[in-house]
């Protein structure tokens, strides 16, 4: 216990001067991750797009106390589905997130909003998702719990009891986690204890970032560039078909109105 305190308070008196950070985590059924709005919350503005489906890895980049932090906000998965049901597109850009933050991020976020209901099903969905990163992802991950509503430490802990899968993820990652109230923006002081984590980790780490094949990111970069340019051809081939359809129904539709357009305008069928 006081090996752990002393690592925790040399983390506090020597924060880390950067700190890069992936968000992972999914959606069930209408509830959604909430992870964009956590990397809003984190960076202390609106630049991660919270209106739509994160389709691409993005990376952002802003000052949080005296702290350069990069934050990559990921495509979500389906907490109740499994790697292979998910696009390919969608696998490929959760692998890509870990190159959008060289030389590799420090920690993940694994962002479950508080009001999700963990089934046993849902752990063969982690376990398959992390494994899309090729590392030791858990050693690396703090559960980063949101809600938008304020909770006490006990109604957090009470929930805790109460899902095993939520004691599994958390025995899987150290037991550690983060409570975040995304709807007070107010509050900075969360941010603050959260990147205190972050720092508390990356010692225990050994002040190690998780490694990443850099020959892998060309390689998917590579990928994805192939899998665009042929999504790319299919929506033109489709384009031409639905054009060509277009045309060939308003050519029927001229040659079967033509008759009645006759006898409108033609003399010989005007009564008189």
């Amino acid at each position: 216990m006081a090996a752990s305190a002393d690592i925790y308070n040399s983390a506090q008196i020597h924060p880390a001067t950067e700190l890069r950070i992936v968000l992972i985590g999914g959606r069930y059924n209408d509830l959604l991750s909430g992870k964009s709005s956590a990397g809003n919350f984190i960076l202390g503005q609106n630049v991660f797009d919270t209106s739509r489906r994160t389709a691409q890895s993005e990376a952002r980049q802003q000052e949080v106390f005296s702290r350069r932090v990069t934050v990559v906000d990921t495509p979500g998965w389906w907490w109740n589905g499994l790697t292979e049901e998910a696009p390919k597109l969608d696998q490929i850009e959760i692998q890509n997130s870990v190159h959008l933050c060289p030389p590799g991020p420090h920690v993940f976020l694994l962002v479950i909003p508080f009001g999700l209901n963990l089934c046993q099903d849902l752990k063969s969905s982690l376990k398959q998702h992390l494994e899309l990163f090729n590392a030791d992802v858990f050693s690396h991950t703090i559960v980063l719990i949101t809600a938008v509503n304020p909770y006490s430490d006990e109604k957090i802990e009470s929930k805790i009891r109460r899902s095993p899968v939520l004691q599994w993820i958390l025995q899987q990652c150290g037991n550690r986690k983060h409570f975040l109230n995304i709807s007070n923006r107010e509050d900075r002081d969360q941010v603050k204890k959260l990147l205190e984590k972050i720092e508390t980790l990356i010692t225990n780490n050994g002040f190690r970032h998780c490694s990443v094949d850099r020959s892998q990111g060309e390689a998917l970069r590579e990928e994805m560039r192939d899998l665009t340019e042929r999504a790319s051809k299919r929506f033109e081939q489709v384009q031409k078909q639905r054009n060509k359809l277009k045309l060939q129904i308003e050519g029927r539709l001229k040659v079967s109105l033509f008759p009645m357009s006759y006898y409108i305008t033609s003399p010989a069928g005007v009564c008189g």
